[in-house]
Formats: C-alpha cells, structure tokens, sequence
C-alpha cells in the first residue's frame, strides 16, 4: 500500500473523531431513552425497580382505559383545528411576498421571525397570565369597556378551555412555517410570475392557481410537523391547564407524562403510552411521505 492510499485513510479517521462527540451523544441522549422506553414498556415498573414483565398488558390496559379514549379525542380537536388554522400562514406569506419593497418584506420578515427569540415558557406564562380570572388582560379589558358580565373562568371552563388554548396561536402565523414558504415562493422562477401577469391573473386566481400549486411542496413539509407536533406534544397543555378542568384539554402525550411524573409513578405505563403515540405519528408521517412521493 502506497503513502497515497494511507493519507485518505487519514483523513477519514480524522473526520470520523470529530463527529465522534456528537454521535456518542445523539446515541445517549436520543436513541437511548427512546429504545429504553420500549424496552420499559412490556414492564410494571415504578420508576425505581423492576418489579415484573408483564408483555403486551400495558398496551390492552391502555385500549381499554377510557381516559386515554378522552385524551384521543382532544388530540383529535386539536388536530382538526391545527390543520385549519395552517392557512393564516400561507395567506400571509403570499400577501408579503407580493410587496414590492424590498425594505417592508424585511421589516415584515424581521416581524415573524421576533417570536423565535422569546422562549416558548415565557409566551406561555404570558397567556396563562392574560387568561387569570382576576387580574388577567381579557378580563380586566371587558370590565374596562363595561362588558364585565361576559368576564369568564377562561381556563376554569371546560368548552373555553380548549378554544382558549387554540387562541393562544393568534393571529395563528407559524414562524418556521412562513420562513420555509416564503424561501419556496422566493426559489420560484420569475418568467412565472411574469407569465402570471401577462395572462391578466388576478390576485385570487394568481393565488389559486399559480402560487397554492407552486407552495404545494412546502406546505406538506408543514404539514408532517403539524400532524407530528400535535400527536406527541403537550407542553403548551402542561402549563396553562394541566389537562384540566377534568380532562377537557388532556392529551395523550400530557397523560404519557402524568404516569410517569403526576405522583403515579408508572413508568412502564407511561412508557407504553409514549410507544402508542410513536407509532400512530410513525403511521401518519409514513402515510404523508407517501403522499408526498406519488404527488411530486
């Protein structure tokens, strides 16, 4: 073997212990706690011993557990309601992106992108905040214009709870969301639009049919983080209503961790609960990159 094959070999080695931190770390802090929840879920297990295999009793206790059945349908509302509310977006994003100074798209894209530097926590303390029946922003506003019959127990209610938490989003414009139609509506050649204008498009049919079609690749990319994030996540539920009142705004993901954390201790069942929800947002991510594959 020639000096010039050794130093390839080099360099490959090189690279290779570079990237070494960072995929020993990927392995401990994401793949681990993942296969060691599946592992954990075919047991009774508290957190702090073994206590039992129990094989697949987790998973028939959870279909037949009528507070997850509960947790689905929220989830469900919130779904339908997450994919509706996706629009805004997309109509905001074509409206700033057919001004024609350059110095306002900036400004509005400075705009959407000033959510992104405040934590999610704080937004969050914010609106729980406003939402306080006493001293909160909705409230204190209807006593102010003398409609202080209609002050409400906004997150105490169980049907304004969940419409309390939807508003949280207003004027519903997803940051990551709009960044990636608008680098898709920027990435289009412009003898389209040119062509658009020629053939005398208005702007709604220019939005039908020229600028919907063309975000079509984008808006499914949102799409498998909108069906993802909603399926497995309950931040926002954890802080503003705990799952309350009763279990109006419970979701699976919320009740995953009140196993596990909420003074139950069940940790195999929590575990079990996680795998469930992997699986059905493994199912609907696979369903829409298919979608994506016999549509492109």
């Amino acid at each position: 073997m020639n000096v010039s094959r050794k130093w390839p070999m080099k360099a490959w080695m090189t690279a290779y212990l570079f990237v070494l931190p960072s995929i020993a770390m990927t392995l401990l802090f994401e793949y681990f706690p993942m296969f060691d929840g599946i592992y954990h879920s075919f047991y009774r297990w508290d957190g702090a011993n073994l206590e039992s295999f129990i094989g697949f009793d987790n998973f028939v206790r959870i279909f037949q557990d009528p507070t997850f059945y509960v947790s689905l349908q929220n989830m469900l509302f919130f779904l339908v309601f997450g994919l509706i509310l996706m629009f805004p977006t997309i109509v905001a994003c074509i409206v700033l992106f057919r001004i024609k100074s350059s110095r306002l798209q900036y400004m509005y894209r400075v705009l959407f992108c000033v959510p992104m530097i405040v934590p999610g926590i704080v937004s969050l303390l914010i609106w729980k905040f406003m939402y306080n029946p006493q001293i909160g922003f909705f409230n204190q506003l209807l006593t102010f214009i003398g409609l202080d019959d209609y002050a409400q127990l906004w997150l105490g209610d169980p049907v304004l709870a969940k419409w309390c938490i939807l508003l949280m989003g207003f004027p519903f414009i997803q940051t990551i969301a709009a960044l990636i139609y608008l680098g898709g509506l920027q990435s289009v050649d412009s003898h389209i639009w040119d062509a658009a204008d020629i053939d005398g498009a208005g702007p709604i049919k220019r939005m039908i049919h020229v600028e919907l079609p063309l975000m079509k690749g984008q808006f499914k990319l949102n799409l498998i983080g909108v069906l993802a994030g909603t399926v497995t996540g309950y931040g926002t539920q954890l802080v503003l209503t705990n799952g309350g009142p009763g279990f109006s705004t419970l979701v699976p993901g919320l009740y995953m961790y009140q196993r596990a954390f909420g003074g139950k201790t069940e940790f195999g069942y929590a575990s079990a609960v996680g795998l469930v929800l992997f699986v059905i947002s493994l199912l609907i991510s696979i369903i829409a990159f298919k979608y994506i594959r016999s549509d492109d």
